[in-house]
């Protein structure tokens, strides 16, 4: 037996005060695709500057109706009521819940008092994970009353202009089962295409269907990443652009790693490099070809390290109507060199041609319209799902059809 994630996000470095929440219940939802009968949350409170309180924390089985059908308390060194320290992420103790692949778990935690909540992590897609909370009380164990919309919650979100909202979660970024040795656990490694979990969540569905009780996906993906520089400095952002996180070279191995045995790993990424010393005008960051190739072969090199699996995928166009048409071509002389080496000299174990997928045509240095969300660089549910279809399963989880 040995023990697996479930479900799990990465925190997301905003460097401030988010919310401030009391006497309100937070529930999350997600699809689960493991067979076991203990389970256990990574609680995480990771780029907080001050401590936070839970109440009670539940774990359940969600039934259609938004009830809980079966509930456990969580605790932490045996107390119901958990304090995380600042920067502090810590396993709860172990829980007695029997859950089954095709149940969807639900994590439920109640604040009494006012929180400074600080440390989030999130995502933008529908069809997988759901956030809701409550206007008032503890309803750990019971259906979620009079659901608040994230944006009455969180200010940053209503003040985003994009239409496309994100779902965002505090207190813990995964939740863990003790399961059978043989389950493949696949990691999905990127940039925001990855963290908005369109194409994964289309992934993640023909994965559970095809493989019950035998694999799980994780998604590892930060928005605004990159591969080969930590993040962009941009002194309008939040945390000067330090949600951006570090380098993928710098963090893949205990992002991917460190709470999981990983079997195969999905990496794209380098979208971000290309663009953000143009956008940001960072020209002292910008990189060539021939440095991310290099960026790539050490990410392949660690994950073979591991004993696991990895795949890339070539990078897709972000060509916009709005860009000045020599960013686009600048774009374009990097994007091209890198794709061609990938797609015939990469030192992963395959790839994926994203690219060919939902590149228009008559345009390539641009996305079909209806494959993205309005901006021309994130795939939306179509483009995910066009994605997600591309991928050979059995490639990726080495199970054999």
């Amino acid at each position: 037996m040995k023990w697996v994630s479930s479900f799990k996000y990465l925190p997301i470095n905003y460097g401030m005060t988010l919310a401030v929440l009391a006497d309100r219940t937070q529930r999350v939802s997600f699809d689960n695709n493991l067979n076991g009968n203990k389970v256990r949350i990574l609680f995480s409170n990771k780029y907080a500057k001050a401590p936070l309180k839970l109440k009670r924390v539940v774990i359940g089985v969600e039934n259609d109706k938004g009830e809980i059908e079966r509930t456990a308390d969580v605790t932490l060194h045996g107390s119901s009521e958990i304090i995380l320290q600042s920067g502090e992420e810590i396993y709860s103790d172990e829980a007695e819940l029997t859950v089954k692949a095709s149940d969807r778990l639900a994590v439920s935690i109640y604040l009494d008092q006012k929180q400074e909540i600080q440390s989030l992590c999130g995502y933008w897609a529908k069809n997988g994970a759901e956030v809701r909370c409550n206007v008032q009380g503890d309803n750990t164990g019971e259906k979620i009353s009079q659901n608040v919309a994230m944006e009455e919650i969180y200010r940053f979100v209503k003040e985003d202009p994009s239409p496309l909202k994100g779902k965002f979660f505090f207190g813990f970024s995964a939740v863990q089962v003790l399961t059978d040795d043989h389950v493949k656990v696949i990691a999905a490694f990127g940039d925001s295409i990855t963290a908005m979990s369109f194409f994964t969540n289309a992934l993640q569905k023909r994965l559970y269907d095809k493989y019950p009780g035998q694999v799980t996906l994780l998604n590892i993906g930060i928005g605004g990443n990159r591969l080969l520089h930590d993040a962009t400095w941009i002194p309008e952002a939040p945390a000067e652009g330090g949600l951006f996180g570090e380098a993928g070279v710098r963090r893949f191995e205990k992002d991917v790693f460190g709470t999981d045995k990983v079997d195969s790993i999905f990496c794209l990424m380098g979208i971000n490099d290309i663009m953000h010393p143009v956008q940001f005008e960072g020209a002292e960051e910008a990189v060539s070809a021939e440095y991310l190739k290099k960026g790539y072969a050490y990410i392949a090199q660690k994950a073979h390290e591991h004993g696991a699996r990895i795949y890339g995928a070539t990078i897709m166009p972000c060509g916009n109507k709005e860009y000045p048409e020599k960013w686009v071509q600048f774009f374009e002389k990097t994007r091209i060199a890198v794709n061609e080496w990938m797609r015939t000299q990469s030192p992963y174990n395959g790839y994926f041609d994203f690219d060919a997928i939902l590149r228009d045509d008559s345009m390539p240095s641009y996305l079909k319209e209806e494959v993205h969300i309005g901006d021309g660089l994130h795939p939306n549910t179509m483009g995910g799902t066009m994605l997600a279809e591309c991928m050979q399963l059995s490639v990726l989880t080495g199970i054999e059809d």
